[in-house]
């Protein structure tokens, strides 16, 4: 869950504030969150992967290795480019 606005309340203890992300355990039965003002969240989930994750600025791979590649992939224009367009 990621708070995108305001400030809630995660079962009973947990804060998070605006921009900051909560993990829910995957072996409850339920979450209860309070919005402590006018908050807005994103909310996702998904199926457990049961695989080793690995995050590096906007790259999400299994192992260091895999960021390297990506990183290398990235920089050396693989996966495209974007025109300035200011």
């Amino acid at each position: 869950m990621i708070v995108l606005r305001g400030t809630v309340q995660v079962n009973g203890d947990a804060i998070a504030r605006d921009a900051e992300m909560v993990l829910l355990d995957s072996t409850g039965s339920h979450v209860t969150i309070e919005a402590n003002n006018d908050a807005v969240l994103l909310l996702l989930s998904g199926e457990p992967i049961d695989e080793p994750i690995i995050g590096y600025g906007p790259f999400v791979m299994n192992s260091q290795e895999q960021i390297a590649e990506a990183m290398a992939d990235f920089n050396s224009g693989r996966f495209g480019s974007m025109d300035n367009h200011a």
